[in-house]
Parts: structure tokens; sequence; C-alpha cells
């Protein structure tokens, strides 16, 4: 089942919108107008989900609307930069599902460059597969 989180859409007083999710603090972004803003959602909300997969965190529990209205206005009385003549919108976005069953691949490398990764993924303080797939993410 996917899941949606509300985000909200903070009117910004030079024009557009700052973009937060209170159930994701980390995904947080901008638009110059009400599409950008949520197409820029979507996107950080995919990051966001993408990276407590790699860490094999859960996602967290979405809020309610009432919840996420009162997180808003608390955080909008001390926020700087909103434009108060304009509404808080809260848009509901759908988070893309992650899958994060292993898969065995099979790759042909040189001896010298399997080993130059696999001195990179120790120092890195990684297993060579979580290495290569942050290598290759550019995460």
């Amino acid at each position: 089942m996917k899941s949606h989180y509300i985000a909200v859409l903070f009117p910004a007083i030079e024009g557009g919108y700052t973009v937060m999710f209170p159930d994701v603090p980390e995904a947080a972004t901008q638009g110059d107008d009400v599409s950008e803003a949520m197409d820029m959602a979507a996107d950080v909300l995919g990051i966001a989900m993408e990276e407590y997969a790699l860490a094999r965190k859960p996602a967290p529990k979405p809020s309610t609307l009432a919840d996420v209205m009162t997180w808003a206005v608390a955080e909008a009385a001390t926020a700087r930069g909103i434009d108060r003549s304009r509404e808080i919108l809260y848009p509901l976005i759908a988070a893309p599902e992650t899958d994060d069953t292993p898969v065995r691949v099979t790759i042909s490398l040189t001896r010298r460059d399997l080993a130059q990764i696999d001195e990179k993924a120790r120092r890195a303080g990684l297993p060579r597969s979580k290495f290569l797939a942050r290598a290759a993410l550019g995460i």
C-alpha cells in the first residue's frame, strides 16, 4: 500500500512557496509557484523515502490533517519570510514505493579494480555491495 504525506506549502514573502513535511523533517524544498512546489515536494519526498530504505529505517507514520495544520500554524507563528496575507496550502503527496529486497547480480571487474573498491568500502566501513550501490546512486 502506498503511503501519502501531507506537505505544507508556506507562501513566501518574496513569492513562491517553501515546502515542508512535518512527518519527514529532512524533506524540505521550495518552488516559484504551486505547480513547481508540488513537483519539488514529490521529488524531495521520494529522495527521503529512498534514504529511509537505504538506512533500513521504517518510513514515518503519516499524521492526520488536523495534526499537520496544528504544526503548520505553530511553525508559521515563529518562522520568518512567510507571507501571512496568503493561505497556507496542504496538498497530499504520494510517497514512492520502495522495494529494498536484495537482488543478486553478477558483474565483471578487473582484480585491480575490485581490490580498490574493497579498500574504499573498508575505509567507508561498508560492505562492498552497499558501497557500490551508494557510489552508483551518488549518495
